[in-house]
């Protein structure tokens, strides 16, 4: 069914001299500065002569001193170092700072040979013939996307079946936007980081990235962060802007893929899950047609929204924890079809009501 879909879609002023009509010194009451003329100014005493303490004071209230004027700078605040902290530390940190500066200066030029490497096999992706495209000004540039039929062949090249969660995998190392193409941008930009933080050497070839894939895939069961990263992908790949919901067809078809029984499966010990979901699914809202040529076709009645996609995969990991189902309630916040679900699997006796819910159910 994804291959179907595939195809489908941050002055100081200067001091004022004194002026040239005053050249003596300014004289300040309470209520204005006044100039005062040189005549004004008392005769200071001949050398020698005893200086009376009233004369010296007027002496020197009448002699300008520019320092007088100058406002006194702050004192310096003392650094002081966090309490606890040693004085060495504060080095140590502007060491390691500096230096993830500049390895990661040295890694972005070390990128450089290696996105020449991906750009080169992203274009063994493409026909010879179909390499350049004419641009709005005429000009021939380098194709810088490839579309469904081409994304298949790089999954075969790969190895990669498309109908498991592989194809996640794949999607999400080359930061697809949709699910029919990959653009040359994603491609080059998504390896080369992919090689540049993999814990083990990463090769820019075939063969490279085949083993990458290989070892992303063991991390779908050990980490259920990067399974919802993976998830989540899927179901902003697979919408069809400007809508907020994606066709329920292909929900199901993520479904199947995500929860592959070799890779992802959602099945517990006595009931297969998935199985029992999509089958639900298909009783409630498909329905099928056959063409001319006696091909039936399935018409799905219902989309399915972010909420929905999201509160499916914790409902399946509850059910890999609780088969019985005793975790859910009418009172708690399912989606309505979750409700649903629940109560068409006690229908067909694949869970048992637990004592006391049949009565409640009824009511």
């Amino acid at each position: 069914m994804l291959r179907h879909f595939f195809h489908s879609c941050f002055q100081r002023r200067s001091e004022r001299s004194p002026s040239k009509s005053c050249h003596s010194a300014t004289e300040t009451d309470s209520s204005e500065a006044t100039c005062i003329s040189s005549s004004h100014i008392p005769n200071l005493p001949r050398a020698g002569t005893r200086v009376s303490t009233r004369q010296e004071a007027e002496a020197e209230a009448h002699t300008f001193a520019a320092s007088d004027h100058t406002m006194p700078k702050p004192k310096e605040k003392a650094i002081r170092m966090p309490k606890g902290r040693k004085p060495y530390e504060r080095s140590q940190t502007d060491a390691r700072y500096y230096a993830d500066i500049q390895n990661k200066t040295v890694a972005k030029a070390s990128l450089g040979p290696v996105k020449a490497k991906l750009n080169k096999m992203f274009d063994e992706l493409i026909p010879e013939d179909e390499r350049q495209q004419t641009d709005k000004n005429g000009n021939l540039v380098a194709v810088d996307e490839i579309n469904a039929e081409q994304c298949m062949e790089y999954f075969q090249r790969l190895g990669t079946n498309p109908e498991t969660c592989e194809l996640f995998i794949v999607l999400d190392v080359v930061q697809a936007e949709t699910m029919g193409t990959i653009k040359r941008a994603g491609f080059v930009d998504g390896w080369a980081q992919a090689i540049a933080e993999s814990t083990t050497k990463v090769t820019p070839d075939w063969a490279g990235q085949r083993q990458y894939l290989k070892s992303r895939m063991a991390h779908v069961n050990s980490d259920p962060a990067y399974f919802k990263q993976l998830y989540d992908l899927a179901f902003q790949i697979s919408r069809e802007p400007p809508q907020k919901a994606i066709n329920m067809g292909v929900a199901v078809a993520c479904w199947e893929a995500l929860f592959e029984p070799t890779t992802h499966p959602w099945r517990s010990s006595s009931i297969d899950w998935l199985g029992a979901w999509t089958a639900y699914l298909k009783d409630k809202f498909s329905i099928s047609k056959a063409d001319p040529e006696g091909n039936v076709e399935i018409e799905w009645r219902r989309t399915v929204s972010k909420d929905l996609w999201s509160q499916t995969r914790l409902f399946a990991a509850k059910t890999m924890e609780d088969e019985t189902l005793s975790f859910w309630s009418e009172d708690q916040a399912w989606p309505g079809l979750i409700d649903d679900f629940v109560v068409w699997c006690r229908e067909k006796g694949i869970v048992t009501a637990m004592k006391g819910e049949d009565s409640e159910m009824e009511e």
